[in-house]
């Protein structure tokens, strides 16, 4: 029997933000020099055809994501209809992959089961088909298996229970999707690490609700930015420096400046506690500066050219309900004329051809209306082009961040020098 190749062999679990994670999902793989992608969107899942080496690659660049779930291989593309073929080539699958997992001195392992797809029926067969085919496995490789099935039929493994229950040290995920006439077999091989980040954000020394960005927007901001290693991190409303120590982790340089003392003690102790805790301290605390400073003075501090700029800044006073229209109208003026001139200040020390990322605000009144800062407006007065689309996955900037109904939001704006 000839064996047929693949559609897909990679699956990408996407955020609560689809278009978030869709473009950074793109500008990772624009790292790797690819411009044109066969890829599926369905649900929340993003289904591509990668080389060996680029899926490599992405799975290793995932540990510094941001805002995608989870990813693994696709080993199994079938027909529905060819459901009572499936069952071997399940067995032989499973036996290959548990084989290459390191359970050599425990035999034992835990296996859980994501089936997506619409249809109940179909569900009750693959989920029965997957089952019988693990004990026949475990039977044939002399293993002890454990079966970890979530609560509802329809929902899958979350990664805080994924490192809870240890899944990533002694466990597989197999993940089966049902799209149309066609299902789709393989297992997770990388899984976000919530523990790490609620880690990271409890040991942080200093947190000011009002002035820091979360730690997975600020990963994502990183990468959106492109800034290669070694190169400088500005962000010029460093706030408490969540997005400094995010670039501190990629191997940048930083620097930040802010106008408010509070902030500026802020970001210097959570700056000097990740470098403590890094190995080679000294080394790390030589790659970041945090100034009280304007703008305005950044020649008193900035030597160097910089290779990328990523800001969550001032977004405003803080309101819990809509102002009045014309309120609105008149913060977003005060808002562009301050960003406006930031940018002007920053973007003589960036490299030609180099990012800035930036947030804005927005408020929406109804679906077809909302105020935010003008930034056409404000890249036609800094010189910059504004990026309307990715290069990848068809998505349109800006990209609002949160959710969609709510009334007041963020924007994700690119500009390039």
């Amino acid at each position: 029997m000839i064996k047929m190749p693949l559609s897909f062999n990679t699956f990408v679990k996407l955020g609560a933000n689809s278009e978030l994670s869709k473009l950074e999902l793109s500008s990772i793989l624009e790292e790797f020099s690819i411009t044109e992608l066969k890829f599926q969107e369905w649900r929340k899942y993003l289904l591509l055809e990668l080389s060996k080496e680029h899926q490599a690659k992405l799975i290793k660049s995932l540990e510094n994501s941001g805002s995608i779930i989870k990813a693994g291989s696709i080993k199994l593309e079938e027909k529905v209809r060819n459901l009572n073929e499936l069952k071997p080539k399940i067995t032989a699958y499973l036996t290959k992959t548990i084989q290459t997992l390191p359970i050599q001195k425990t035999r034992k392992i835990k296996i859980s089961m994501n089936i997506q797809t619409s249809t109940n029926e179909i569900r009750k067969q693959i989920n029965s088909m997957i089952k019988k085919s693990i004990y026949q496995t475990s039977s044939d490789l002399l293993i002890e298996t454990k079966i970890r099935s979530p609560k509802k039929e329809t929902t899958e493994l979350s990664p805080f229970q994924f490192f809870k229950d240890n899944f990533h040290k002694r466990g597989i995920e197999i993940t089966c999707l049902v799209i149309k006439s066609k299902i789709f077999l393989g297992h997770v091989r990388w899984v976000t690490n919530p523990l790490k980040d609620i880690k990271q954000d409890e040991e942080r020394p200093v947190r000011l609700f009002t002035h820091g960005t979360s730690i997975k927007l600020a990963r994502t901001l990183v990468n959106l930015s492109k800034i290669e290693k070694g190169d400088v991190l500005f962000d010029p409303f460093c706030g408490t420096g969540t997005i400094l120590l995010e670039g501190l982790k990629q191997d940048l340089k930083a620097i930040g400046i802010d106008r408010d003392p509070k902030c500026v003690r802020a970001s210097k102790a959570n700056l000097n506690h990740f470098s403590m805790q890094h190995s080679s301290k000294e080394k790390v605390k030589d790659k970041w500066s945090i100034y009280l400073l304007d703008s305005q003075d950044l020649n008193q501090v900035m030597d160097t050219e910089i290779g990328g700029l990523v800001t969550e800044p001032y977004l405003g006073p803080f309101i819990k309900d809509l102002p009045t229209k014309e309120k609105a109208k008149d913060t977003m003026i005060m808002l562009e004329k301050l960003y406006t001139k930031v940018l002007q200040r920053s973007v003589e020390y960036l490299k030609t051809g180099h990012r800035i990322i930036l947030i804005i605000p927005e408020y929406r009144y109804t679906q077809e209306y909302s105020i935010y800062p003008d930034f056409q407006k404000i890249a036609i007065k800094c010189n910059l082009k504004l990026q309307t689309e990715s290069t990848l996955f068809n998505v349109k900037l800006p990209v609002q961040i949160g959710r969609k109904h709510n009334i007041i939001n963020r924007k994700l704006v690119i500009y390039t020098k």
